[in-house]
Protein backbone atom coordinates (compact mmCIF):
# COMPACT_ATOMS: atom_id res chain seq x y z
CA UNK A 1 0.00 0.00 0.00
CA UNK A 2 1.42 3.44 -0.82
CA UNK A 3 0.35 7.09 -0.91
CA UNK A 4 1.19 9.85 -3.32
CA UNK A 5 0.03 13.37 -4.12
CA UNK A 6 -1.65 14.19 -7.43
CA UNK A 7 -2.26 17.85 -8.36
CA UNK A 8 -5.82 18.55 -9.60
CA UNK A 9 -5.86 20.83 -12.67
CA UNK A 10 -2.98 22.83 -11.14
CA UNK A 11 -5.68 25.01 -9.57
CA UNK A 12 -4.57 27.82 -7.27
CA UNK A 13 -7.11 29.28 -4.90
CA UNK A 14 -6.39 32.67 -3.30
CA UNK A 15 -7.51 33.47 0.23
CA UNK A 16 -6.84 37.00 1.68
CA UNK A 17 -4.09 37.54 -0.86
CA UNK A 18 -2.41 34.20 -0.19
CA UNK A 19 -2.49 31.31 -2.66
CA UNK A 20 -3.36 27.79 -1.54
CA UNK A 21 -2.76 24.87 -3.85
CA UNK A 22 -5.46 22.20 -3.72
CA UNK A 23 -4.21 18.63 -4.06
CA UNK A 24 -5.71 15.20 -3.88
CA UNK A 25 -4.19 12.56 -1.65
CA UNK A 26 -4.78 9.21 -3.28
CA UNK A 27 -4.43 5.86 -1.59
CA UNK A 28 -3.67 3.05 -3.97
CA UNK A 29 -3.37 -0.66 -3.79
CA UNK A 30 -1.38 -2.91 -6.07
CA UNK A 31 -3.51 -5.78 -7.29
CA UNK A 32 -1.75 -9.12 -7.02
CA UNK A 33 -3.12 -12.55 -7.90
CA UNK A 34 -4.86 -14.40 -5.07
CA UNK A 35 -4.45 -18.13 -4.53
CA UNK A 36 -6.63 -19.17 -1.59
CA UNK A 37 -9.66 -21.17 -0.57
CA UNK A 38 -12.45 -18.65 -0.08
CA UNK A 39 -16.23 -18.19 -0.01
CA UNK A 40 -17.66 -16.94 -3.30
CA UNK A 41 -20.95 -15.01 -3.16
CA UNK A 42 -23.47 -14.55 -5.95
CA UNK A 43 -27.00 -13.19 -6.26
CA UNK A 44 -29.62 -14.99 -8.31
CA UNK A 45 -33.37 -15.45 -8.75
CA UNK A 46 -35.52 -18.45 -7.90
CA UNK A 47 -36.63 -20.20 -11.08
CA UNK A 48 -38.61 -23.28 -12.00
CA UNK A 49 -36.83 -26.59 -12.46
CA UNK A 50 -37.30 -28.85 -15.48
CA UNK A 51 -38.53 -25.73 -17.23
CA UNK A 52 -40.13 -25.90 -20.68
CA UNK A 53 -40.68 -23.07 -23.11
CA UNK A 54 -44.21 -22.62 -24.45
CA UNK A 55 -44.52 -21.65 -28.11
CA UNK A 56 -47.46 -20.78 -30.34
CA UNK A 57 -48.46 -22.94 -33.28
CA UNK A 58 -49.70 -19.91 -35.22
CA UNK A 59 -48.75 -16.29 -35.78
CA UNK A 60 -51.04 -13.50 -34.60
CA UNK A 61 -51.94 -11.55 -31.50
CA UNK A 62 -52.49 -12.78 -27.95
CA UNK A 63 -56.30 -12.63 -27.77
CA UNK A 64 -56.82 -14.39 -24.44
CA UNK A 65 -54.86 -15.47 -21.37
CA UNK A 66 -56.66 -18.05 -19.26
CA UNK A 67 -54.43 -17.79 -16.17
CA UNK A 68 -52.50 -15.45 -13.90
CA UNK A 69 -48.71 -15.42 -13.93
CA UNK A 70 -47.36 -17.93 -11.43
CA UNK A 71 -50.52 -20.12 -11.42
CA UNK A 72 -50.35 -23.88 -10.98
CA UNK A 73 -51.88 -25.56 -14.04
CA UNK A 74 -52.54 -29.12 -15.15
CA UNK A 75 -51.51 -30.81 -18.37
CA UNK A 76 -53.90 -29.94 -21.20
CA UNK A 77 -55.29 -26.83 -19.50
CA UNK A 78 -55.94 -23.87 -21.81
CA UNK A 79 -53.31 -21.14 -21.48
CA UNK A 80 -53.50 -18.76 -24.46
CA UNK A 81 -55.58 -17.98 -27.50
CA UNK A 82 -53.52 -16.69 -30.42
CA UNK A 83 -55.12 -15.40 -33.60
CA UNK A 84 -56.54 -12.42 -35.44
CA UNK A 85 -59.44 -10.39 -34.12
CA UNK A 86 -60.74 -9.96 -37.69
CA UNK A 87 -61.21 -13.73 -37.97
CA UNK A 88 -63.12 -13.82 -34.68
CA UNK A 89 -65.43 -11.13 -36.08
CA UNK A 90 -65.71 -12.91 -39.44
CA UNK A 91 -66.67 -16.17 -37.72
CA UNK A 92 -69.49 -14.47 -35.84
CA UNK A 93 -70.73 -12.76 -39.01
CA UNK A 94 -70.53 -15.98 -41.03
CA UNK A 95 -72.48 -17.90 -38.40
CA UNK A 96 -75.13 -15.18 -38.42
CA UNK A 97 -75.36 -15.32 -42.22
CA UNK A 98 -75.61 -19.12 -42.06
CA UNK A 99 -78.47 -18.86 -39.58
CA UNK A 100 -80.34 -16.44 -41.84
CA UNK A 101 -79.82 -18.65 -44.89
CA UNK A 102 -81.14 -21.72 -43.08
CA UNK A 103 -84.19 -19.77 -41.91
CA UNK A 104 -84.90 -18.68 -45.50
CA UNK A 105 -84.46 -22.26 -46.73
CA UNK A 106 -87.10 -23.48 -44.31
CA UNK A 107 -89.54 -21.00 -45.82
CA UNK A 108 -88.73 -21.84 -49.46
CA UNK A 109 -90.93 -24.88 -49.96
CA UNK A 110 -92.40 -24.06 -53.38
CA UNK A 111 -89.66 -22.30 -55.31
CA UNK A 112 -87.16 -25.01 -56.24
CA UNK A 113 -84.68 -22.62 -57.87
CA UNK A 114 -84.54 -20.40 -54.80
CA UNK A 115 -84.12 -23.46 -52.52
CA UNK A 116 -81.22 -24.78 -54.61
CA UNK A 117 -79.48 -21.43 -54.52
CA UNK A 118 -79.90 -21.22 -50.73
CA UNK A 119 -78.57 -24.76 -50.27
CA UNK A 120 -75.44 -23.83 -52.24
CA UNK A 121 -75.04 -20.68 -50.16
CA UNK A 122 -75.50 -22.67 -46.95
CA UNK A 123 -72.85 -25.19 -48.05
CA UNK A 124 -70.35 -22.40 -48.73
CA UNK A 125 -71.08 -20.74 -45.39
CA UNK A 126 -70.71 -24.05 -43.52
CA UNK A 127 -67.34 -24.64 -45.17
CA UNK A 128 -66.16 -21.14 -44.22
CA UNK A 129 -67.32 -21.62 -40.63
CA UNK A 130 -65.36 -24.87 -40.38
CA UNK A 131 -62.20 -23.25 -41.79
CA UNK A 132 -62.42 -20.32 -39.40
CA UNK A 133 -63.14 -22.56 -36.39
CA UNK A 134 -60.18 -24.81 -37.25
CA UNK A 135 -57.86 -21.82 -37.63
CA UNK A 136 -58.98 -20.30 -34.34
CA UNK A 137 -58.78 -23.67 -32.55
CA UNK A 138 -55.17 -24.05 -33.72
CA UNK A 139 -54.38 -20.85 -31.85
CA UNK A 140 -55.52 -22.20 -28.48
CA UNK A 141 -52.38 -23.21 -26.59
CA UNK A 142 -52.59 -25.85 -23.85
CA UNK A 143 -50.23 -26.66 -20.98
CA UNK A 144 -47.77 -29.36 -22.12
CA UNK A 145 -47.25 -30.63 -18.56
CA UNK A 146 -48.60 -30.11 -15.05
CA UNK A 147 -46.61 -27.44 -13.23
CA UNK A 148 -46.28 -23.77 -12.37
CA UNK A 149 -46.23 -21.03 -14.97
CA UNK A 150 -43.36 -18.56 -15.07
CA UNK A 151 -43.80 -14.90 -14.20
CA UNK A 152 -42.66 -13.44 -17.52
CA UNK A 153 -45.33 -14.24 -20.07
CA UNK A 154 -46.49 -12.38 -23.17
CA UNK A 155 -49.10 -9.66 -22.75
CA UNK A 156 -52.59 -9.41 -24.19
CA UNK A 157 -52.50 -7.85 -27.65
CA UNK A 158 -48.83 -8.71 -28.19
CA UNK A 159 -47.79 -9.97 -31.64
CA UNK A 160 -46.26 -13.46 -31.69
CA UNK A 161 -44.68 -15.60 -34.39
CA UNK A 162 -45.40 -19.28 -34.87
CA UNK A 163 -42.76 -21.55 -33.30
CA UNK A 164 -40.51 -18.55 -32.53
CA UNK A 165 -42.05 -16.38 -29.83
CA UNK A 166 -41.80 -17.79 -26.31
CA UNK A 167 -45.26 -17.32 -24.81
CA UNK A 168 -44.14 -18.35 -21.33
CA UNK A 169 -42.46 -21.05 -19.30
CA UNK A 170 -43.75 -23.93 -17.21
CA UNK A 171 -41.89 -26.06 -14.71
CA UNK A 172 -41.75 -27.38 -11.18
CA UNK A 173 -41.39 -25.59 -7.87
CA UNK A 174 -39.83 -28.64 -6.20
CA UNK A 175 -36.98 -28.79 -6.64
CA UNK A 176 -36.39 -25.07 -7.24
CA UNK A 177 -33.35 -23.67 -9.00
CA UNK A 178 -31.35 -20.47 -8.86
CA UNK A 179 -29.82 -19.42 -12.18
CA UNK A 180 -26.82 -17.11 -12.25
CA UNK A 181 -24.41 -15.70 -14.76
CA UNK A 182 -20.78 -16.65 -14.18
CA UNK A 183 -17.45 -15.95 -15.85
CA UNK A 184 -15.18 -18.57 -17.40
CA UNK A 185 -12.76 -18.08 -14.50
CA UNK A 186 -15.51 -18.66 -11.94
CA UNK A 187 -16.60 -21.82 -13.72
CA UNK A 188 -13.01 -23.07 -13.51
CA UNK A 189 -12.84 -22.23 -9.79
CA UNK A 190 -16.14 -23.98 -9.04
CA UNK A 191 -15.33 -26.99 -11.20
CA UNK A 192 -11.96 -27.45 -9.48
CA UNK A 193 -13.59 -27.29 -6.03
CA UNK A 194 -16.31 -29.12 -4.16
CA UNK A 195 -17.97 -26.14 -2.49
CA UNK A 196 -20.71 -26.26 0.12
CA UNK A 197 -23.56 -24.21 -1.38
CA UNK A 198 -25.94 -22.37 0.94
CA UNK A 199 -28.76 -19.91 0.31
CA UNK A 200 -29.78 -16.77 2.18
CA UNK A 201 -33.01 -14.82 1.77
CA UNK A 202 -33.10 -11.05 1.36
CA UNK A 203 -33.78 -10.66 5.11
CA UNK A 204 -30.57 -12.56 5.95
CA UNK A 205 -32.29 -15.80 7.00
CA UNK A 206 -30.58 -19.01 5.85
CA UNK A 207 -32.33 -21.79 3.95
CA UNK A 208 -31.88 -25.14 5.75
CA UNK A 209 -30.92 -27.21 2.71
CA UNK A 210 -27.70 -27.26 0.69
CA UNK A 211 -27.71 -26.91 -3.08
CA UNK A 212 -26.01 -28.69 -5.96
CA UNK A 213 -24.58 -26.94 -8.99
CA UNK A 214 -24.93 -27.71 -12.68
CA UNK A 215 -23.37 -25.72 -15.54
CA UNK A 216 -25.77 -25.05 -18.40
CA UNK A 217 -22.99 -23.52 -20.49
CA UNK A 218 -19.77 -21.51 -20.04
CA UNK A 219 -21.61 -18.46 -18.71
CA UNK A 220 -24.69 -19.84 -16.92
CA UNK A 221 -24.92 -22.05 -13.84
CA UNK A 222 -27.97 -23.54 -12.15
CA UNK A 223 -28.06 -24.39 -8.45
CA UNK A 224 -30.79 -26.84 -7.40
CA UNK A 225 -32.47 -26.92 -3.97
CA UNK A 226 -35.09 -29.32 -2.68
CA UNK A 227 -38.19 -27.24 -1.89
CA UNK A 228 -40.85 -29.48 -0.32
CA UNK A 229 -42.22 -26.75 1.96
CA UNK A 230 -42.42 -24.20 -0.89
CA UNK A 231 -40.26 -21.64 0.92
CA UNK A 232 -38.37 -20.80 -2.26
CA UNK A 233 -40.78 -18.60 -4.17
CA UNK A 234 -40.57 -18.05 -7.90
CA UNK A 235 -38.89 -14.76 -8.83
CA UNK A 236 -37.40 -13.98 -5.41
CA UNK A 237 -33.82 -12.69 -5.34
CA UNK A 238 -31.52 -14.65 -3.02
CA UNK A 239 -27.83 -14.84 -2.15
CA UNK A 240 -25.78 -17.96 -2.77
CA UNK A 241 -22.59 -18.67 -0.80
CA UNK A 242 -20.10 -21.14 -2.27
CA UNK A 243 -17.89 -22.08 0.68
CA UNK A 244 -14.51 -23.70 0.02
CA UNK A 245 -13.81 -22.39 -3.49
CA UNK A 246 -10.16 -22.70 -4.50
CA UNK A 247 -9.26 -19.59 -6.46
CA UNK A 248 -6.05 -19.33 -8.45
CA UNK A 249 -4.58 -16.17 -10.00
CA UNK A 250 -7.78 -14.28 -9.14
CA UNK A 251 -7.69 -10.47 -9.18
CA UNK A 252 -9.78 -9.11 -6.29
CA UNK A 253 -10.70 -5.44 -5.87
CA UNK A 254 -12.58 -3.72 -3.03
CA UNK A 255 -16.21 -2.88 -3.72
CA UNK A 256 -15.54 0.72 -2.67
CA UNK A 257 -13.06 1.15 -5.56
CA UNK A 258 -15.65 0.30 -8.22
CA UNK A 259 -17.70 3.04 -9.89
CA UNK A 260 -20.77 2.51 -12.04
CA UNK A 261 -21.70 4.59 -15.07
CA UNK A 262 -24.40 3.83 -17.64
CA UNK A 263 -24.76 0.32 -16.28
CA UNK A 264 -21.04 -0.49 -16.63
CA UNK A 265 -18.28 -0.85 -14.04
CA UNK A 266 -15.13 1.28 -13.94
CA UNK A 267 -12.08 1.56 -11.73
CA UNK A 268 -9.40 4.24 -11.36
CA UNK A 269 -5.90 3.00 -12.18
CA UNK A 270 -2.55 4.77 -11.80
CA UNK A 271 -0.61 4.42 -15.05
CA UNK A 272 3.17 4.45 -15.61
CA UNK A 273 3.15 8.26 -15.75
CA UNK A 274 1.54 8.47 -12.29
CA UNK A 275 -1.67 9.69 -13.90
CA UNK A 276 -5.10 8.41 -12.91
CA UNK A 277 -7.05 6.82 -15.75
CA UNK A 278 -10.45 5.15 -15.84
CA UNK A 279 -10.67 1.54 -16.96
CA UNK A 280 -13.82 -0.41 -17.74
CA UNK A 281 -13.87 -3.76 -15.96
CA UNK A 282 -15.99 -6.91 -15.92
CA UNK A 283 -16.92 -8.41 -12.57
CA UNK A 284 -17.47 -11.96 -11.42
CA UNK A 285 -18.65 -13.10 -8.03
CA UNK A 286 -18.09 -11.43 -4.69
CA UNK A 287 -15.72 -12.62 -1.96
CA UNK A 288 -16.50 -10.78 1.29
CA UNK A 289 -16.16 -7.08 0.37
CA UNK A 290 -14.21 -7.71 -2.83
CA UNK A 291 -15.20 -8.59 -6.36
CA UNK A 292 -13.40 -10.85 -8.80
CA UNK A 293 -12.34 -8.84 -11.85
CA UNK A 294 -12.58 -11.05 -14.91
CA UNK A 295 -11.53 -8.47 -17.50
CA UNK A 296 -9.99 -4.99 -17.64
CA UNK A 297 -7.19 -5.29 -15.07
CA UNK A 298 -3.87 -7.10 -15.01
CA UNK A 299 -1.73 -8.31 -12.17
CA UNK A 300 0.44 -5.51 -10.77
CA UNK A 301 -1.97 -2.66 -11.62
CA UNK A 302 -2.29 0.00 -8.92
CA UNK A 303 -5.88 0.99 -8.32
CA UNK A 304 -7.26 3.98 -6.42
CA UNK A 305 -9.10 2.83 -3.33
CA UNK A 306 -9.38 6.13 -1.44
CA UNK A 307 -8.97 9.82 -2.18
CA UNK A 308 -9.19 12.90 -0.02
CA UNK A 309 -8.80 16.57 -0.90
CA UNK A 310 -6.14 18.28 1.19
CA UNK A 311 -4.50 21.74 1.27
CA UNK A 312 -0.87 22.62 1.31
Amino acid sequence: MKKFLALICAAIIFFAGCGNETALEVKTEKILPTNETLTLTHEGKISLSHELMIYSNVSGKVLEKYFKDGDEVTEGQKLFKIGEQDKETELLQTKAALGEAMTKLAKETTQKNSAAELQAEIYDLQERVKILEDELAAGVIHAPITGQLGIKNVRLGEDVQANKTVLGTIGRTNPAVVRLEISAAEKNFLTASTPKISLKFSDGMSYPRAGTINFLNDTTAEVTFENPEGLLLLGNTVQLDFEGVKVSDALLVPESAIHQRDGENFISVVDDNKEIVQKKISLGGKIKDKFIVTNGLKAGDSIVIEDETIKK
